[in-house]
């Protein structure tokens, strides 16, 4: 149990460019970052994220996330910081399957001026590392299959175990335990 306290610290990491972002867990204290992360999104972002046109499910989305047990259900986030303030850029959440205790969905998510600068991977790797010291080996992802970017971040992440793509929508299994 020490090893899975000591996987939940925050990891701060500083960006060649000095920015300082920080990897930790959502909690309900975050539902207005929330709340700004994903109006944040642009209609590409929120609709490789989402899979839909349509913004009803957000509200419950965001509730869900900043709600989330942290142990069957990881959320976290990448959080920049600036004299301004500070504001979540990226989400990565690991929802253990309820019928399979060693596999779990998982979604991650950048604002667009964060991306393909590695803090999706860099926070993908910092995800995997708690899921694994709960006991999560199998990291099932549902994406539309133009999406090179998360399918990059992933092959960073764990070997693909079985892709299948169906009316453009990729389901991929990644085994991320070693």
């Amino acid at each position: 149990m020490t090893a899975f306290a000591l996987t939940r610290k925050t990891e701060s990491v500083r960006f060649p460019d000095g920015s300082i972002i920080e990897l930790r867990p959502i909690g309900i204290r975050d539902g207005r970052m929330v709340s700004n992360f994903v109006s944040q999104l642009s209609p590409e972002s929120d609709y490789k994220r989402f899979l839909s046109a349509g913004s009803g499910v957000r509200n419950e989305w965001v509730a869900n996330r900043i709600n989330a047990d942290q142990v069957d259900c990881l959320v976290y986030g990448a959080v920049a910081g600036n004299e301004f303030g500070h504001s979540m850029v990226a989400i990565a959440e690991s929802i253990r399957d309820p019928g399979d205790a060693q596999r779990a969905e998982f979604a991650l998510a950048a604002i667009n001026l964060w991306q393909n600068m590695g803090i999706g991977t860099l926070l993908t790797r910092h995800v995997a590392r708690i899921a694994r010291s709960t006991g999560i080996r199998f990291w099932e992802t549902y994406m539309l299959a133009e999406n090179t970017q998360m399918g990059r971040v992933m092959r960073n992440v764990g070997s693909p175990v079985s892709f299948d793509v169906e009316h453009g929508l990729a389901h991929v299994v990644h085994d991320i335990s070693a």
